[in-house]
């Protein structure tokens, strides 16, 4: 009866490891070590099997992917070894996805060109000496001359001197401009406007292209004073570019109250009505028959006047007296001095070599 009990204990314990064995893929083949002698079986061995199964085997579940491809197919047998495999996959493939194309980069503009500075403004000259020589009249050679007279040659060694020492003439309307002066700067004037400014002076300045400023006294213009210069002459003058005129007023020059002067006892109110319309008539008279701007005003016979002051530099951009000496051209252009060049006063007297 012992005997009988202690085989149901082995059948059962078998029939549990079928079944174990069952979902772990197929039940394992009954070994005939197992057996003991004459077919029985060693229940101490049976004992030890069931309980050397190990703890994840028995209690674990299969992971999900494991436990779906070990599920049983329709019309298959899960104890069946797998089929070969053909080379592909039974089971479709998801597609590989397409990335879009990565987008390129946008051009970059072409960089504008950086704006180019303004042409720069001329350094301003250094220097700011400006020596003005005051002639009146030439002569030919061969006559006498005196402190207001000069002949044709020595007038000709003049310019030859400035040429050579490195001189360079300059005209108002430049000084007007605000030209920057030459490193030696130099304004040659002439007063009265006598014809021998044409006859010899002309040609010569022509030669050396030297610039020069002649200032009128247009009323012996007007009243055709042969030994002044005539319109049609200070228009071929002016045409040259290289002659600018200047007033040095109209009949004022030779008044008894000698040029800009007050009159005895005279009233402020007076003196601008006698002087400023004689002022006024000789810019006139130059800029309709010449067609030229009067820029500058020389006062005859170098005496000034505070009444007139006010007049001369709201019509004129520069006067000049006969006072001796250089210019600094930076304290302004007005009441500039000038140097008398004649016979027994050559200009190598005042200007450096």
């Amino acid at each position: 009866m012992k005997r009988f009990f202690k085989c149901i204990k082995f059948f059962g314990i078998l029939l549990l490891l079928t079944a174990l064995a069952a979902c772990h893929g197929g039940a394992p083949a009954a070994s005939s070590s197992s057996a003991g002698p004459g077919g029985s079986t060693d229940l101490s061995t049976l004992d030890q099997s069931s309980t050397s199964l190990p703890a994840d085997q028995s209690s674990t579940p299969l992971p999900a992917d494991q436990s779906s491809t070990q599920a049983q197919q329709p019309g298959t047998n899960s104890a069946d070894p797998p089929a070969a495999s053909s080379g592909t996959s039974s089971t479709a493939k998801d597609p590989v996805p397409v990335l879009p194309p990565e987008p390129q980069p946008e051009p970059k503009p072409a960089p504008e060109p950086e704006p180019q500075p303004a042409d720069p403004k001329p350094e301003a000259s250094k220097n700011q000496t400006l020596y003005i020589l005051m002639y009146h009249m030439l002569i030919p050679d061969g006559q006498p001359g005196n402190d207001w007279i000069l002949t044709k040659d020595l007038f000709q060694q003049d310019l030859q001197w400035l040429s050579d020492h490195g001189y360079t003439t300059v005209l108002p309307s430049e000084l007007a401009r605000g030209v920057p002066l030459p490193k030696r700067a130099v304004m040659i004037t002439f007063d009265d406007g006598y014809s021998s400014c044409y006859d010899i002076a002309f040609p010569l300045l022509q030669e050396y292209q030297a610039k020069a400023v002649i200032n009128l006294i247009t009323g012996h213009i007007a009243n055709g004073n042969l030994d002044f210069l005539t319109w049609e002459q200070c228009t071929e003058l002016n045409q040259s570019g290289l002659v600018e005129f200047g007033s040095h007023t109209h009949t004022l020059h030779s008044s008894e109250y000698g040029g800009l002067s007050r009159a005895p006892d005279e009233t402020q109110e007076e003196y601008e009505a006698r002087v400023f319309p004689d002022l006024q008539t000789s810019v006139d008279l130059i800029e309709d028959n010449v067609g030229t701007e009067v820029r500058l005003f020389a006062y005859p016979l170098g005496k000034l006047d505070p009444w007139a002051k006010d007049y001369l530099q709201e019509h004129f951009e520069l006067t000049v007296t006969s006072v001796v000496g250089k210019n600094n051209i930076s304290k302004g252009l007005y009441d500039l001095n000038r140097y008398n060049v004649s016979t027994h006063s050559p200009l190598t007297k005042y200007l450096p070599g």
